[in-house]
């Protein structure tokens, strides 16, 4: 059986079922729950906001309540849910209780929203908010710093369009690896001495051929190939996107080829380093508890995570290090995830609905909320200073003199050094189409190292590149508002 537009086209079709199944057996709501109504699609953020902390600390809303006299309702839908409601009320310009004040949106679904002329877009502009006001609404009238000199410039440009700011971010997401320590030092690797990436894959194949005959099915890295996500940070580090937001599709640059070649022969056959875990972190914890996979790149989000799941067992025998480099101009970094919030356009007080944005993003009480409950480094730079940022993890193991008169690595110091780093990862109405015209690419890549190996690999790469770039030109072009 075939399908004639194509596979990309195939599974955005079953994305679009998938998420109309999800729609028709979400809830309906029959107002608003408060003076603001906010909708979230992470149950970790519904509880951030709307939880008393463990501690005894008054939920966030609560302290809003307290401090303005405003209510805030958090509603909690389902990913799929929230971004075919936001856009069915958007294309019939529905306003009234139906609609919420305040909507966070996950990384990978903005770019539809981001697909109208710039008018027509469903949130509001907040440069005005940005640029005029700070901390204690102290901006620039009262001689304070203001929002938009204090949140990390490449986080607010992926929540842009055309040089306006739709969405404040929540997060920054730095990636690193975290990596066995104790197995690795076993084998005689010093892995955080490799600052460039082949010389990260030859020290995981001297890793793996020490482990060989000694631990069966031990790999180096997780690292992913029924999805180009750790592909993608790689591409990131080297400041590529595949599409830009000017519709400019960067598939074949030289270094965007090198990138996938390189990746294609690290995960197939001779010089392979990586194996992935068939589940989420729970898993993926539970393989690195036994060895089985013993390095993996680590947003800030996945350490809580890590932490829970691995529990007594992984205390003391992780490191953390910076991402290898292909070049001495790529970032020693990327960005995995993340989430912004927005005001709708039909929102009834925008000024309203920014204070709470201030609050729930912006605030210390905000802020300290979410780090009760995750290690989420924040978008605030001001913020990176606090002692707590610059702490000791003793569940990471102390190599330097340093860090064993501390008790530990410092990992969350790590991220604080890396974010500026951070290069900008642009996401368009076809990014999501990009990932799978990339995924088709990784995967014939792949087999041809199983074929030839690494004979002819970058001109195979190029070829490949070169029919999804036609592809996907095309299915821009077809895409467009404006013809």
């Amino acid at each position: 059986m075939s399908f004639n537009l194509g596979k990309p086209i195939l599974v955005m079709v079953i994305l679009a079922v998938v998420t109309g199944v999800g729609y028709l057996f979400q809830p309906k709501r029959d107002g608003k729950h408060g003076d603001l109504t906010l909708w979230v699609f992470s149950e970790t953020h519904s509880n951030t906001y709307a939880k008393p902390g463990e501690d005894g600390t008054p939920a966030l809303v609560e302290q809003f309540r307290k401090t303005t006299g405003k209510s805030i309702g958090v509603e909690l839908l389902s990913f799929n849910a929230e971004n075919v409601r936001l856009g069915e009320m958007y294309m019939s310009d529905l306003r009234g209780p139906e609609v919420p004040d305040l909507a966070e949106i996950e990384i990978g679904a903005i770019g539809r929203f981001f697909r109208p002329p710039l008018n027509e877009i469903g949130f509001l502009p907040l440069n005005h908010y940005l640029e005029t006001t700070g901390p204690e609404s102290d901006g620039p009238e009262g001689g304070g710093p203001r929002w938009i000199d204090l949140l990390v410039k490449s986080r607010l440009n992926t929540w842009s369009k055309g040089g306006r700011i739709f969405g404040v971010p929540h997060d920054v997401h730095p990636v690193t690896i975290s990596y066995r320590y104790d197995l690795f030092s076993a084998a005689g690797v010093d892995l955080e001495s490799c600052k460039s990436w082949p010389a990260f894959q030859n020290a995981c194949l001297a890793f793996q051929k020490y482990w060989a005959d000694k631990a069966e099915n031990r790999h180096a890295i997780e690292l992913q190939i029924a999805t180009p996500e750790n592909l993608l940070m790689m591409l990131l580090q080297r400041g590529l996107n595949p599409i830009d937001e000017n519709g400019k599709i960067y598939l074949t640059e030289t270094k965007f080829v090198q990138t996938v070649a390189f990746y294609a022969q690290a995960v197939a056959e001779d010089r392979n380093i990586a194996a992935h875990a068939t589940g989420g972190d729970g898993v993926l914890s539970k393989d690195i508890v036994d060895g089985n996979i013993c390095a993996f790149m680590t947003a800030d989000w996945r350490v809580s995570d890590l932490e829970r799941f691995g529990g007594a067992a992984l205390k003391g025998k992780l490191r953390m290090m910076p991402l290898p480099r292909f070049d001495e101009e790529d970032a020693p970094t990327a960005t995995h995830g993340g989430t912004m919030i927005g005001i709708p356009k039909n929102c009834p007080n925008p000024d309203l609905a920014w204070k709470g944005i201030e609050f729930l993003y912006l605030s210390r009480e905000g802020i300290a909320a979410r780090r009760r409950v995750t290690k989420i480094l924040p978008p605030v730079t001001s913020m990176w200073a606090d002692k707590s940022y610059h702490q000791a993890d003793p569940y990471y193991a102390a190599r330097t003199p340093e860090e064993v008169a501390a008790g530990g690595q410092k990992i969350e110091e790590m991220y604080v050094e890396l974010a500026p780093q951070i290069r900008t990862r642009v996401m368009t109405p076809a990014s999501q189409i990009a990932g799978v015209e990339l995924g088709f690419v990784l995967d014939s890549a792949m087999r041809h190292v199983r074929k030839n190996g690494p004979i002819g690999l970058e001109e195979k790469c190029y070829e490949l590149l070169q029919d999804a770039a036609r592809d996907l030109q095309m299915r821009v072009d077809h895409g467009k508002f404006e013809q």
